[in-house]
């Protein structure tokens, strides 16, 4: 399959990526003590990996039960999509309920909102087909949701309890 080892190397650091977060986890820190902002992190971290992971397999998958290359890589942005949204809506959510006011606090973190919300719509148009670059957006849907992980990550292994 076009693409499958870039998708598998993503899905090794994904995954890489969580491995580590287990070792941080178990050495570093108890989740007793942990204040709303570093669950929601720790929330960000996990969920983000994850979709990256499988988002990185979904054309994989998808081909076990079609050789449509087009309605592969389609259903694929349907799927990173979805996950994303859910995602997207998790942290929301968990910020609502914790109430967490975003701190924007410089370029990075006003991009990050607005990149985002842009790349599920476009995941969502890419699966009806109105979009021709259907695998690039797959990678680099992959490749956002993998940079807010690892960023994530550094946050979590950087905190310092007082």
């Amino acid at each position: 399959m076009e693409h499958s080892d870039l998708l598998n190397t993503l899905a090794q650091i994904a995954l890489g990526t969580l491995g580590f977060t287990g070792v941080v986890v178990a050495l570093k820190h108890s989740a007793d003590n942990w204040d709303n902002y570093e669950k929601i992190r720790f929330q960000a971290l996990v969920t983000t990996t994850l979709t990256a992971l499988v988002g990185s397999l979904l054309p994989q998958i998808i081909s076990v039960g079609t050789e449509d290359t087009f309605l592969i890589w389609r259903l694929a942005n349907l799927g990173i999509g979805i996950m994303h949204l859910a995602n997207f809506g998790s942290i929301i959510y968990t910020a609502v309920k914790f109430k967490i006011k975003p701190e924007f606090k410089g370029l990075k973190d006003i991009l990050d909102t607005i990149v985002g919300p842009a790349l599920i719509i476009l995941h969502f148009v890419a699966a009806l087909g109105y979009i021709p670059w259907l695998q690039l957006l797959l990678v680099i849907g992959v490749s956002q949701q993998l940079y807010i992980g690892i960023s994530n990550f550094l946050v979590f292994i950087s905190w310092k309890k007082i």
